[in-house]
Order: structure tokens, then C-alpha cells, then sequence
């Protein structure tokens, strides 16, 4: 649908009980937050980019979300 919607960082990888967790695990784990965070952040403002518009996703105010938000 958007593409703010449609990017995404891949799930950090499955931790194995063989390995510790050191300062790269540290690192994706701080990585990934910013970025759900950062995602939340965009979800919010394009939701209320929609409100303000009548509530309503029609073809012309998704190319406006498109322009605006990327």
C-alpha cells in the first residue's frame, strides 16, 4: 500500500543457547527499536494525515500520502 508501510528491517536473527550476547546483539536490538519506533511514528502521521482528510483512503489522497510521506 505505502511504501513507509512496506519497508522494513529483518527480524534480528534467533539467539542460539550456545551464544553469548555481546555488543552486536546489543547493537540490532537498539537498531530495531529505533526503527519500530521511527515506524509507529510514520504509522501515527499518516493516520491522522487520513482523519484530516475526511477519513477516507481514496486513489487521490494515496498519491497525496505517497508525495507527502515519501
Amino acid at each position: 500500500m505505502l511504501a513507509v508501510l512496506s519497508h522494513s528491517v529483518p527480524a534480528p536473527a534467533e539467539e542460539r543457547s550456545d551464544m553469548e550476547p555481546g555488543i552486536l546483539t546489543l547493537v540490532s536490538r537498539i537498531v530495531h527499536a529505533v526503527h519500530a519506533a521511527q515506524r509507529r511514528r510514520d504509522e501515527r502521521r499518516i493516520g491522522d494525515f487520513v482523519e484530516s482528510r475526511g477519513g477516507r483512503i481514496t486513489d487521490d489522497l494515496e498519491r497525496q500520502i505517497g508525495q507527502y510521506f515519501c
